[in-house]
Formats: C-alpha cells, structure tokens, sequence
C-alpha cells in the first residue's frame, strides 16, 4: 500500500535528511502491512537498490541498545551462508535517524533481501528454512554465545511465555465490567484449564526460563525468505537470550498448524525438526521430546494475547475483510489457539516421538 502524498514527502525526506540517499525525491515507497510493530516502508530506487525504511517503536526497548544487537547478529552471520539485513550509516553519525521533526523518532534503514515467503504447505520448504534457522543458531553461539546489550522493553509481543492459569484469570480481574468480557469468559476458563495441564517437569520449566543461549525468539513464517541459493532469517528486533527449543516450537506452531482447523501436521512438525538437525545445535533426544508441549505452551501464550486483545484492541491490527470487528477477529484466533493446545495435549504420546 503506498502512503498518501504528505506522508510520502515526510518519508522522502527521512531518506535524504537522515541517510543522504540520493535519489530520495524520486523513490517509490510502499508500506508493508505485515509489521504490526514497526512502521516499516520498502523503498525503491527506480531500477536500482532497495531498502527497508523502519520507524523503530519503542515497545521493543532502546532503539540504540536494538540497533547494536542487530550488528552483533550481523557480524556473528557474515559467512555463516544466512541472508541478513545490514544497516546503513545516518548522515549525523551512526546507524539511526532521530527525527527533529517527528519528536525524535528513530528511523533505521536496511538492506531489502530478495526472496519469497516460504510456502506455508511446503515440507520441503519449512525444512530448508529450519536448517537456516539452524545454521543462525551455530553461528551465534559457537564457540560460545554471542554478547547482547540488554534490549526487549516491557510489551507482550512474543510468544515465548509459559502461561500459568493466573494469566488468564487476570484477564477477567484486569477488565472486569468491560462489554465484551462475558463473550469472551468462557475461553477464558479453557485457557484457566489448558494452562493446568502444561507438564511440571523441571526440564519442561527449563525451557522457559533459560538464558544462556542467543536465539531469534519470533520464528514464525513470515520472517524466513528463501532466495535463489540464499536463505535468509529476518526482523531480528526480538533477539535475547533464550533455549533453541522456543524458535523450533514457534516454527512448528507457525508451519504444522492448520488456518482454519486445529489440526497439527505431524509430518510437517518432522520436516522442521529434520532440517534444523542438518545445521543446528546438537539437541538430544529428550530435548525433542519436550517439543508438542513447548508447542502447546507457545499457542497457549498466543491464545492469551489474543484474548487480552479481543477486550483492549490495541496491538493486533484488524483484518476488515475477514472479520466484522477487531474483537470478534482476537476472539476467533484466540479460540483457534485454544483449539490447537486442546489438540496437542489429547496426542502428546503419539507427537513426543517426532
């Protein structure tokens, strides 16, 4: 979608002011719609480079402290055969724009890399994205993890949370008297009981709270890109420390799980654990074994987010043409979420051996 003509100026202007682009005035610029988060712009030099054009919102944290990991990241891929996103220079020094004009926001421009959405039905290649997801995780952390400046603020905008029952009671107690909470109340309760069912076992606990290795944390479709020979892992915002066992699971929540049914392809599921064996840190088989319930915890964190979000309508953006109002489109994924950690837990025997 391209923005309207004065907001085009002003991003033209961000470009020149901030990047010394040259070619500002003539750029094509076209926002994309799937960064929820940052206000995040493709920017096209009629035939020649591309870049992406981000203002950075500030629920990530510091933007200087974000802006350091991703060179960090960076520096830690180059020759690791990954695509990466590399920054340019501001004009004042640095790698970040803060515009006078826009109350000091903080603009970064990236390299734009080439390539495609991986297929969503494709074994083949949500394994080839698994093995670059594999390949990131050697190259950060071997011979040892690679050092990050404390950088994610206080948003809830990943998934990598183990719900208690208590987070979905404090949604009735945090909007109690609200319109819509008595449509909602029943999954409330499902959630309340799904999160009781979550294993007790420490090294299940383990995998939520360890912090010793560098890990992607927002591995969902959307952000691998398969290339002609180069595969790459973007949107690295969300890097800290963490257990690879989250990237995989979110891997496999975002890929073996139908849109429209809760139905968690096995064969998939497989598929992604195959790959990333091919290039990632040597897991053990027990680790996998945690993998369906990581899975259900993952989803269950999501279904909490997205039933906060039915009564707060503040974070996920609204899908007109699918669903008739925001609350009723958080609702229904909530429930989808739901469905899907219900399912999970009913086959756990038959997934844990993938």
């Amino acid at each position: 979608m391209e923005p309207e003509a004065g907001a085009q100026a002003r991003l033209r202007d961000v470009l020149a002011r901030g990047f010394g682009l040259d070619g500002a005035a003539g750029a094509d610029i076209g926002r994309i719609e799937s960064g929820r988060v940052n206000e995040t712009y493709v920017v096209s030099l009629g035939g020649g480079p591309r870049y992406v054009l981000q203002k950075l919102n500030s629920l990530f944290g510091p933007a200087e402290a974000l802006t350091e990991n991703w060179n960090r990241v960076g520096l830690a891929l180059a020759g690791s055969g990954v695509g990466f996103p590399g920054i340019f220079p501001a004009s004042g020094g640095g790698w970040l724009f803060r515009d006078p004009g826009g109350l000091g926001a903080a603009w970064r421009l990236t390299a734009f890399l080439p390539g495609r959405v991986p297929r969503r039905d494709s074994q083949e290649e949500a394994s080839l994205a698994a093995a670059t997801l594999g390949r990131c995780h050697a190259a950060l952390n071997r011979p040892r993890p690679i050092g990050l400046m404390p950088a994610l603020g206080g948003g809830d905008f990943t998934n990598q949370k183990r719900c208690l029952p208590s987070d979905f009671e404090a949604i009735a107690s945090s909007y109690r008297g609200h319109p819509n909470l008595d449509a909602i109340a029943p999954d409330v309760g499902r959630g309340r009981t799904a999160a009781a069912w979550l294993p007790g076992r420490p090294a299940f606990a383990r995998v939520f709270a360890a912090r010793d290795l560098v890990v992607h944390l927002d591995c969902k479709s959307d952000n691998f890109l398969i290339g002609q020979g180069l595969e790459s892992l973007i949107d690295w915002d969300t890097v800290g420390y963490g257990d690879p066992l989250l990237d995989i699971g979110e891997m496999c929540r975002s890929w073996a799980v139908s849109a429209t049914r809760p139905f968690y392809d096995a064969s998939m599921a497989a598929a992604i654990v195959g790959g990333y064996r091919q290039a990632g840190l040597g897991l053990s088989p027990s680790e996998y074994r945690l993998l369906p319930a990581v899975v259900r915890a993952l989803a269950l964190n999501l279904a909490r987010r997205y039933l906060t979000d039915a009564l707060a309508e503040t974070y996920f953006r609204w899908d007109a043409d699918a669903y008739p109002s925001l609350h009723e489109q958080n609702a229904s994924r909530g429930r989808h979420m739901l469905d899907l950690a219900e399912e999970l837990l009913d086959r756990d025997m038959e997934l844990s051996g993938i």
